[in-house]
């Protein structure tokens, strides 16, 4: 047990370390494997209406456009999937956000207590979303960085405790 807390802990420490320093790594590697999932559900899919009796062409259409985007993605540069993934990110962050907000009204509008709390957590919503849209490299550096920071944390953590055992 103290040994496995020991090599673990080392283990995070090194990554998150790596990850610190190289922060768009991050967000690349979240990039990579959204590019190979929608890769590998154009394969599928393809291989689907293959098989199909009932072939539809937008079926087939579907399932060559996400092969393609799939392999756009796959080849594309770490920088490329870092602003990628935040911008996707921030789109959806605000659509949240923004959705949020009409709900909070209508909340509000119904005479619901809590109305108050579900609208600042739209305007927070937005106002994030916003920044990461139009700060997309600064956000990859920051969740980079932060996810680093926390694995170096789990790292100290768990070879602190090695030593406890």
């Amino acid at each position: 047990m103290k040994r496995l807390s020991l090599w673990s802990g080392i283990l995070a420490l090194l990554i998150g370390l790596f990850l610190f320093v190289h922060p768009f790594t991050t967000t690349a590697m979240i990039g990579w494997i959204i590019a190979l999932l929608i890769f590998m559900s154009g394969i599928t899919s393809l291989l689907m209406y293959t098989n199909s009796v009932e072939r539809s062409l937008w079926y087939l259409l579907q399932s060559i456009l996400s092969i393609i985007f799939g392999i756009i993605l796959l080849s594309s540069s770490a920088m490329s999937l870092s602003s990628a993934v935040i911008t996707i990110a921030a789109y959806w962050i605000l659509i949240s956000g923004i959705l949020r907000l009409i709900g909070g009204l209508q909340m509000r509008r119904a005479g619901f207590y809590d109305a108050n709390r579900f609208l600042s957590s739209a305007v927070l919503a937005i106002l994030l979303g916003l920044f990461l849209l139009f700060n997309p490299a600064l956000s990859a550096i920051f969740i980079g960085r932060l996810t680093g920071l926390l694995l170096m944390a789990v790292g100290v953590s768990g070879i602190a405790f090695s030593f406890r055992i």
